[in-house]
């Protein structure tokens, strides 16, 4: 059994004692601005697939690993945990109907037939034109709640030419671009 750190004092007291309602948690990170960043993996049956993501994270640089959050019930997440690989594509604005595209359930057999897509070490889909794409193997996955918190060792890195793209964002369920001060 997992211990936990019991903060407040008391060593009777669960870690699930008095947790807000998932409504008001929702509600509350809808306030964090994120990237969108494209998902990508090429499953053990050689079927690409892909999900939109705004909980990823580096974890640390040496070596390059990085973090994806993936809900279990994702079509995605059997894919990726059984073909060990990922790419973790950062869209920029002019990737907003790609997005559509990938977060619309319906379009799910034709999802990469408009972009342009290529491979590095791992094999799995990088969306060519990304303002910059990590190329992963993953290393291990952490179930937690309704997620896996996925963790991936950067095999390889594609960085786009400078351009004037600007990353897409997300906050309060609309899509947005950075503007900066």
């Amino acid at each position: 059994m997992k211990q936990f750190l019991n903060i407040a004092g008391d060593p009777t007291a669960s870690p699930m004692d008095n947790i807000p309602p998932v409504a008001e948690f929702r509600d509350a990170m809808r306030h964090l601005a994120s990237g969108v960043s494209l998902v990508t993996t090429m499953g053990a049956d050689g079927r690409r697939q892909g999900m939109l993501a705004t909980a990823v994270s580096s974890v640390t640089a040496d070596p390059p690993t990085i973090l994806v959050c993936v809900n279990r019930t994702a079509t995605m997440h059997s894919a990726l945990i059984e073909g060990r690989n990922f790419c973790v594509n950062f869209l920029g604005h002019a990737h907003l109907e790609l997005s559509r595209r990938f977060s619309s359930s319906e379009a799910r057999d034709s999802r990469f037939d408009a972009d342009r897509w290529t491979t590095l070490s791992t094999g799995a889909p990088v969306l060519e034109g990304a303002l910059s794409a990590l190329d992963c193997r993953l290393e291990s996955a952490v179930e937690v709640g309704s997620h896996s918190v996925v963790f991936g060792k950067v095999m390889e890195i594609r960085v786009a030419p400078t351009s004037v793209d600007k990353p897409l964002l997300y906050y309060d369920r609309q899509y947005g671009a950075f503007v900066g001060v």
